[in-house]
């Protein structure tokens, strides 16, 4: 469990994840010095987000795919034509 955790803190980090970082850095240190609500919940979303790598930054919202190594076979899709009708 330790190591997941700790492959999730240390890799990965894109460009992206270092601005939320940043900006979470940012908003914090603001909370501090002027005790902005706003920015204390803005800090801690930015900060969870950069942290675990969640979070839809620079188009990662999509699920991970996943790529066959072409030893499945490929099923049949049966598909149903559906029509309109017009009034």
């Amino acid at each position: 469990m330790l190591k997941g955790i700790k492959e999730q803190l240390f890799t990965n980090w894109h460009p992206m994840r270092w601005v939320a970082l940043i900006f979470g850095v940012g908003l914090f240190y603001n909370w501090l010095v002027n005790t902005a609500p706003v920015s204390g919940f803005l800090a801690l979303f930015f900060l969870y987000q950069a942290i675990t790598n969640t979070g839809c930054f620079a188009g990662q919202c999509a699920p991970a795919y996943q790529e066959s190594d072409g030893t499945e076979p490929v099923q049949n899709v049966e598909f149903e034509e559906i029509k309109n009708e017009e009034r």
